[in-house]
């Protein structure tokens, strides 16, 4: 087992964090890693940090997103991944912990089976300045339904519980996508279980998820940007499921559309009637219109979305209640 494992860390500002994280990786059992390391413009002293780790270990490579990219975290990880050599990906944040055998434990599982894309861990997240720390515990159940698993019974996986393998990755058209600054992480990962790869779920808990440290500004700007990536997204499931036949796929038509029903009741109140019916109405009409819901039920959300748009009134009308979001853990 000596094969290159690489690293790709995009950071933004992470200079009282980042060093916490480069430790855990200079302690992992397995040394046959590289770590790249793409900052998005940084104006602390990250720079002068990340340099004392390149300084004494040569696995660490620093390189600044390139200006003809967009900014954000996305860009940095596919520029990354353009750089990377290693055999094996692990996408980490910057702000995160390894364990010491989490890639010797990856490692040992997927290289047990050649048969397998990608291998996925559990983690565990614990709160800045509290003592509230809890595993993320998933549907680990990999099933032949897994777009409705993935979407709404808890089959899903944070960015850094993969290692993938990159003959794997290099069979997409792109990774992640660029333009979203919301669920983007589901999205890449939606399109990998569209994919049908072969892998595994195990349930050791082999990293730390770092919570409470967001400094983002929440402004109205930010708010709808992060509210359409969301409506993007499910519009991007809907257009790459529409033509396949798999079980359940009713209902998670019925399961888009609520979301975006939701997504469109907040966007009102930022955005206004107008710039809502241009952007948006088209769309979720013809959800509305292909849904197995009644007749009724079709009359009631489309009364519900004119009091939205005149009245900003009217989100029980439009609430379907579907209650199908199970938190399954195994």
């Amino acid at each position: 087992m000596n094969s290159l494992v690489s690293i790709i860390i995009p950071t933004f500002n992470r200079a009282h964090l980042i060093s916490e994280t480069l430790d855990s990786i200079v302690n992992q059992t397995y040394s046959n890693w590289e770590c790249i390391i793409v900052d998005d413009g940084s104006t602390d002293n990250s720079f002068e940090i990340i340099n004392t780790y390149i300084k004494k270990d040569s696995r660490f490579k620093l390189f600044p997103r390139p200006k003809s990219k967009i900014k954000g975290a996305n860009s940095c990880r596919n520029y990354g991944f353009s750089k990377c050599t290693g055999e094996y990906v692990k996408w980490f944040d910057s702000d995160d912990i390894m364990l010491p055998n989490f890639l010797a434990s990856q490692l040992s599982v997927i290289e047990s089976n050649n048969k397998l894309d990608f291998c996925v861990s559990l983690s565990e997240t614990f709160i800045e300045g509290t003592n509230t720390r809890f595993v993320n515990k998933a549907n680990r159940i990999i099933s032949k339904n897994n777009i409705s698993n993935y979407l709404f019974k808890n089959h899903y996986f944070l960015t850094g519980a993969p290692l993938w393998k990159r003959n794997f990755l290099i069979s997409f058209d792109y990774l992640f996508d660029e333009n979203l600054t919301n669920s983007d992480e589901t999205d890449f990962h939606f399109r990998v279980i569209l994919k049908k790869p072969i892998y595994i779920y195990t349930d050791d808990v082999l990293y730390l998820v770092r919570r409470g440290n967001e400094s983002v500004t929440q402004s109205p700007s930010n708010n709808f940007n992060s509210l359409n990536s969301k409506f993007v997204f499910f519009d991007k499931v809907y257009k790459q499921i529409k033509t396949l036949e798999f079980q359940d796929k009713k209902l998670v038509i019925i399961y888009i559309l609520s979301r975006q029903l939701s997504i469109i009741y907040q966007i009102v109140a930022l955005k206004g009637r107008l710039f809502t019916v241009k952007k948006y109405f088209c769309k979720v009409i013809h959800l509305l219109i292909i849904s197995n819901l009644s007749l009724f039920r079709k009359c009631k959300i489309f009364i519900g979305l004119l009091f939205i748009l005149f009245l900003k009134k009217g989100f029980n009308l439009i609430n379907l209640k579907l209650g199908i979001r199970e938190n399954i853990e195994n």
